[in-house]
């Protein structure tokens, strides 16, 4: 059975390959934890105000950010390191 995955990270290297989650999360107005759930596809349930903002956000549609994978296909990403580096 396949399962959700979220391109979240690959949005963010195209837009800006420096671009932290928490600079996202500035720039959006979205919890740092939720970005990073997203990331780093540890997620169950994603709120539509949460996709809406990031499509907006990338100007990107929903099938874009998201798509559906075979769980062997899905990469698990570790938090990148610069999450906290920034002072909040």
């Amino acid at each position: 059975m396949k399962k959700m995955f979220c391109r979240l990270a690959v949005l963010m290297a195209e837009k800006d390959p420096q671009l932290s989650q928490r600079q996202l999360a500035r720039d959006t107005g979205l919890d740092v934890t939720t970005i990073n759930r997203l990331f780093t596809n540890n997620f169950s349930r994603v709120d539509v105000g949460t996709i809406e903002t990031l499509c907006n956000y990338f100007q990107k549609n929903v099938g874009d950010l998201f798509e559906l994978r075979h769980p062997d296909n899905i990469p698990q990403r570790k938090s990148r390191k610069r999450i906290s580096d920034e002072p909040v």
